[in-house]
């Protein structure tokens, strides 16, 4: 029987929210269609916005004893600066936005660890303007003013520190490069004087050759006369040995007279046997002959003396040149070697290794910094808003829901008005 009686009633409870919904059908139906307009209205007619994003982490204020860097910001510390807005005033002036404009940045991490220090933490900047260039320009102006913030912020006094640091590091650095690059330009000067000390050895050893040719050509000379004295020689030990021979024969008294076939020619043309004492003309010859050989002697003794003097000079020459020049040339060489070694290996190796130091260092002073970015700024391609899709559902649920609920309840009051305003 209670199953009987309750069908009746939700039949006429169902068919009762019918009718009441097709009475007053101008209102369930007027309510969503005015949320499909509204919604279609502020998506034409709404101001349309872009995104940037943005990532960063704490910067690096200072770097370890084996080089490693120091980040001292705390991820809370950069999320409070950005969720209290300190960014604002400046930010709009900057950027010359009306003086009413509220530019709002959201900050957002994901923290790693305990204390939220940047061992890998990031944290994400999102902002909406009417243009992707607004967006990305707000973003990035409060990074440069967070920075400008911490500068002169207590906690960054070792960013100072180790940026002077560096820069004085650097400043040495360039002190020690220009001393190698001077040491370059003095090496090309050494090569040029090795260059000129070897010409003077291959001078001196083309003196040393003249020398050593004049000392050939001058023993050459003393061998000559030499050889001309010797074969001078039995020439005059023969005339000596026939003037001998008639001088004993005329002192003998062995011949009146000596015939002249018998005695030199030289001493027939000087016509001594044509009259006056021929004994006397002949010892005369005789004793000339004498001294010639006596001559001929110690000249041929004095010759052989140059001639084995000049050979020991020429010897003497010989090894020096062997010796001495060789030992010069080898060491202008080798002088002239390490200075090119110098030249083009180890002062280009030095200047490397110091421009490597230089730019170690100024790529340092360049991440020296109390934010960090990581990636570029990234804007959206379309629009972030209105989104109009969501908008119209939004709006027509919420109007279907309105006017069903006013439907009804304006129904009810029609019903029921007396009851409710009865006094």
């Amino acid at each position: 029987m209670n199953q009987e009686r309750s069908a009746p009633a939700q039949e006429l409870n169902l068919a009762g929210i019918l009718n009441i919904l097709w009475r007053r059908r101008l209102i369930v139906i007027g309510l969503p269609a005015l949320g499909l307009l509204v919604g279609l209205g502020y998506g034409i007619f709404g101001t349309r916005r872009w995104e940037a994003t943005v990532t960063i982490r704490p910067g690096i204020t200072a770097f370890g004893p084996d080089g490693g860097p120091v980040r001292e910001w705390r991820l809370k510390d950069i999320t409070r600066w950005y969720d209290q807005k300190l960014y604002r005033k400046e930010l709009v002036r900057r950027l010359g936005l009306p003086a009413k404009a509220r530019p709002v940045i959201r900050a957002e991490f994901i923290a790693q660890g305990l204390q939220n220090l940047a061992g890998g933490d990031l944290i994400t900047l999102w902002t909406t303007a009417t243009s992707p260039d607004l967006a990305a320009a707000i973003l990035d102006t409060s990074v440069a003013i967070f920075s400008q913030y911490a500068e002169v912020d207590t906690i960054s006094s070792n960013l100072k520190l180790t940026r002077d640091g560096l820069l004085i590091q650097i400043r040495n650095l360039e002190i020690q490069l220009d001393a190698v690059e001077k040491d370059l330009a003095a090496l090309d000067l050494r090569l040029q004087s090795a260059l000129a000390e070897s010409l003077h050895v291959v001078a001196e050893n083309k003196q040393l050759g003249l020398d050593l040719d004049k000392l050939v050509r001058q023993e050459a000379y003393y061998e000559r006369r030499l050889q001309d004295l010797k074969d001078l020689k039995p020439t005059l030990a023969e005339d000596l040995a026939q003037l001998d021979v008639a001088v004993r024969r005329l002192a003998a008294g062995e011949v009146e007279s000596v015939d002249p076939q018998e005695i030199p020619s030289w001493v027939r043309r000087d016509a001594v046997l044509d009259g006056g004492n021929v004994l006397e003309a002949l010892s005369g010859a005789k004793l000339q002959v004498q001294n010639a050989l006596a001559a001929n002697q110690a000249l041929q003794d004095s010759l052989a003396l140059a001639a084995e003097v000049s050979r020991l000079e020429r010897a003497r020459l010989e090894i020096e040149r062997e010796a001495a020049i060789r030992s010069k040339v080898q060491d202008v060489r080798r002088k002239i070697g390490d200075l090119h070694l110098e030249r083009d290996y180890d002062l280009p190796a030095k200047r490397l290794a110091l421009q490597n130091s230089i730019e170690e260092r100024r790529v340092k002073l360049g991440t020296i910094a109390p934010l960090q970015r990581v990636g570029a700024t990234v804007t959206s391609d379309d629009p972030v808003r209105p989104r109009t899709l969501r908008a119209i559902v939004i709006l027509v649920f919420l109007g279907a829901a309105g006017g069903l609920a006013l439907g009804v309840t304006w129904d009810y009051l029609a019903a029921h008005r007396r009851e409710i305003f009865r006094t």
